[in-house]
């Protein structure tokens, strides 16, 4: 069954890319000549390893790629010719997992590889606790792609091997909760992924600079978590948008709908602020952290704004959030972070009321 995915999936995955991969090549080893090249990767390598800045761009980086792999897997399991893989489910837990795992692990094995020859570098410079951070990080993406799989192929007849159990926090579900009741019963899976991957970058970064906590290095990773939360603006769009299209037809204000995306987001990363409230006050001034976790909620509701453009497609989307995390990076040095969550969330509002009336329902719902 392995060589029918390999084919099918992760051949096909190659045989597409294949000029992405050459470019990335021509761009590593092919303009330098070769001995050059490779002190290159090798000094990138020392670079990410050893700053927590670079560590968290390569992570980013990392996790578009898996984004990159795990759409094209789900678009491939849906396209008609390939509709036999739904008997995947015929086979036990064990064997199916130990199936998409090496499918994943095949489809992200670029990275995979990157990856390990990074923490190996950071191990050999002293580096550990960021290389310890990359391994952590690869074995995430690896796992998180394969329980994805399996809940998109498992899907008629047969339950995920690995089920999450539902939060039925209120009987009764009123508007202003509506996401965050769908974060915790559709979306339970990538939610508390996301939220344990985040909750477990800030622990390592505290444990790793116990006694050399900067606030810089704070900054720059709460920028990557931020950007790491980029695929939940999407998801509650298309939710909102779609499943409940029928809102439209009733007399919501603009404002109060927004209001919606804005109490989510401030919920959300509660965990994040609770941490630092916690953890780094000594190093950060509560009027640091605080205004973090308003960039935080709008930079998310930016993105939430951004989806009602036209044509708004996820790779469209994948560019603007990298020009959006390297923007802040420039800016975090020079500009204030109030001042920076006040023009984004300006710029959010002003976006969403323009284009909320405009937005038009496509023929088919967005991926």
């Amino acid at each position: 069954m392995i060589g029918i995915l390999n084919k099918v999936i992760t051949g096909r995955f190659y045989k597409v890319n294949a000029g992405f991969f050459l470019l990335l090549i021509m761009l590593f080893f092919g303009i330098i000549p070769g001995k050059q090249a490779i002190d290159l990767q090798y000094a990138l390598m020392q670079a990410i390893t050893g700053s927590y800045a670079f560590l968290g761009v390569a992570m980013l980086v990392w996790l578009a790629y898996n984004v990159k792999c795990i759409s094209f897997f789900l678009k491939e399991i849906q396209m008609p010719e390939n509709g036999f893989l739904v008997n995947l489910q015929a086979l036990d837990n064990q064997k199916q997992f130990f199936l998409l795992l090496e499918c994943q692990a095949g489809l992200y094995m670029p990275s995979l590889v990157y990856g390990v020859f990074t923490a190996m570098v950071g191990f050999k410079n002293h580096f550990y606790p960021q290389a310890v951070l990359v391994l952590i990080f690869q074995i995430i993406m690896v796992l998180l792609g394969t329980y994805i799989y399996a809940n998109s192929i498992n899907s008629t007849y047969k339950k995920p091997f690995i089920t999450l159990p539902s939060f039925n926090l209120f009987s009764k579900k009123s508007y202003p909760f509506y996401l965050l009741h769908y974060s915790l019963q559709n979306k339970k899976g990538s939610f508390i992924g996301i939220k344990f991957f985040s909750l477990l970058l800030l622990q390592a970064m505290v444990a790793a600079n116990a006694d050399k906590l900067s606030k810089e290095a704070i900054c720059v990773l709460i920028m990557f978590l931020i950007s790491a939360h980029s695929l939940l603006p999407m998801s509650y769009v298309s939710f909102m948008e779609y499943e409940l299209s029928f809102l439209r037809n009733l007399p919501i204000p603009t404002l109060k709908r927004f209001s919606v995306y804005v109490l989510t987001y401030s919920l959300i990363f509660l965990p994040e602020l609770l941490f630092l409230l916690w953890n780094a006050q000594q190093v950060l001034p509560l009027q640091i952290i605080l205004s973090l976790y308003a960039l935080a909620i709008t930079q998310m509701c930016l993105y939430t704004s951004l989806q009602y453009l036209k044509k708004m497609k996820s790779e469209r989307y994948t560019f603007i959030v990298f020009g959006l995390f390297f923007l802040n990076l420039l800016l975090l040095a020079s500009t204030n972070l109030w001042v920076l969550a006040i023009i984004e969330a300006i710029a959010s509002t002003l976006l969403y009321t323009f284009l909320y009336n405009q937005f038009e329902l496509p023929g088919e719902k967005k991926e």
